[in-house]
């Protein structure tokens, strides 16, 4: 079984890699050929591995879907851009999250996807579901857990009293990181304070100051664009 590195980021720096087991798309992936089912087996070479710099797209919305991707190292931003041309951020994803699964429904992709930092993604033709016929029930029965998980609703960042919108932001996305395996006490945050306010929705201004206060109190730690958690849970605001 591969080890996974669990180095802390620097600033920038892409998080992860990921270990296979930990990703959504594992269940599916062994029931189409592209890794073993044994403990240990290599993967085979009918899986595909794509790698995006900083600020490339890995789809964008409208184009028909060819394939859903799990991203194994670094984390992406989905975008929606406004009749006016301005980009909305929509969300953030980490490793072992997977990306295109509302085309399904639609046969285009709903978002722009933006790599935040080098970004390495396993990708699944969607044709490659239709060829094995032999293990259908349960491909079926994967893919209806994998699309159940991504069903489920999850609160938007941008509901609440901005210091709450911040820290609960924080804490979220420790929580899916160390969920995966990784450093989800000090990682690199891949928004810029902008794209932060974005998401959040609220002025930019506003979120460095949240920062900067959460730094004073040793809530977090705060250095560039990489946030150590200290004791952010004992500062979020409960209702």
């Amino acid at each position: 079984m591969s080890t996974l590195r669990r180095r802390l980021p620097m600033d920038g720096q892409a998080v992860g890699p990921i270990a296979c087991g930990s990703c959504d798309l594992n269940e599916v992936c062994r029931l189409c050929g592209l890794i073993a089912f044994e403990t240990g087996a290599a993967r085979q070479s009918s899986g595909a591995l794509r790698t995006i710099e900083p600020g490339a797209s890995l789809f964008r919305a409208g184009t028909p879907v060819h394939s859903i991707y799990a991203i194994r190292q670094g984390m992406v931003k989905t975008v929606r851009v406004t009749e006016e041309g301005d980009e909305a951020v929509l969300a953030i994803h980490t490793p072992g999250e997977v990306l295109g699964l509302e085309s399904f429904g639609s046969g285009t992709y709903a978002c722009d996807t933006i790599a935040l930092s080098r970004v390495v993604c396993c990708e699944l033709p969607l044709p490659m579901l239709g060829e094995h016929s032999a293990r259908v029930r349960q491909l079926g029965s994967a893919l209806l857990r994998l699309l159940s998980r991504a069903a489920v609703p999850r609160d938007h960042p941008a509901r609440g009293p901005v210091r709450q919108r911040v820290t609960t932001f924080l804490l979220d996305l420790a929580q899916r990181l160390s969920q995966r395996g990784l450093d989800g006490h000090r990682f690199s945050l891949g928004l810029s304070r902008q794209e932060l306010a974005n998401l959040l929705d609220t002025r930019v201004e506003t979120v460095s100051r949240l920062m900067q206060r959460l730094h004073r109190e040793r809530a977090i730690h705060v250095e560039g664009n990489l946030v150590t958690v200290l004791a952010l849970a004992s500062s979020t605001p409960t209702h």
